[in-house]
């Protein structure tokens, strides 16, 4: 039988360089996730994180914005950063992966521990996706967001927090621009949650 040896430096460079191809495409838009500046006082419990995509309408870019970005293929490029820091790029998902990649981050910044879904946690951190949407007229991007964030224990709601943003850009380099607006967006409304609110609500 023929043996294949495994190059894990070679498969490195590989995605390295897959990566970096299929961000510069017009197929994958940057979501550049900003940490708060001050994480605040660690919370110090456990969750597993679970989504819900809860919109009426499922298309993220309107036919115009569409339009714009031709080609896009629903994926996105995370690159998680602090203030004043450097962004590292995490790897490439779609909507719903993103999501709880970004909540582990805020999450674990927060000082909770997530661990999978169905370990033992003190709780389930349900994130109920309302609407995540992108538009583009007048030469502007705009871009909405709604989501809810539930805390529960053996099914039961222990506490939820709703949060409603939005963002909006002028148009001078198409696709750059439209990443800067998902990535204000995306990183002002999930640092909006008031996690520790959240938890103290719910009895931790």
């Amino acid at each position: 039988m023929r043996k294949i040896q495994f190059r894990p430096w070679l498969c490195l460079g590989l995605l390295a360089v897959l990566g970096a191809a299929a961000c510069a495409t017009s197929n994958v838009l940057g979501v550049n996730y900003l940490l708060p500046a001050q994480p605040g006082t660690p919370i110090g419990r456990s969750v597993a994180i679970a989504f819900e995509d809860a919109r009426r309408d499922s298309a993220f870019l309107s036919p115009s914005a569409r339009n714009e970005l031709e080609g896009f293929t629903n994926v996105y490029a995370l690159t998680v950063s602090k203030p004043g820091r450097s962004g590292e790029l995490k790897g490439a998902y779609a909507l719903g992966p993103l999501f709880v990649e970004i909540l582990r981050y805020r999450l674990e910044d927060a000082g909770v521990r997530v661990v999978p879904a169905g370990a033992a946690a003190d709780a389930q951190f349900k994130f109920v996706l309302k609407d995540f949407r992108m538009d583009f007229g007048d030469r502007k991007w705009s871009a909405t967001v709604a989501y809810e964030s539930h805390l529960l224990k053996n099914a039961t709601l222990l506490s939820q927090q709703t949060v409603n943003g939005s963002a909006e850009r002028m148009m001078w380099m198409k696709k750059a621009d439209a990443e800067k607006v998902i990535g204000e967006l995306v990183s002002d409304a999930v640092n909006q949650m008031d996690l520790a609110s959240l938890f103290k609500q719910a009895g931790f």
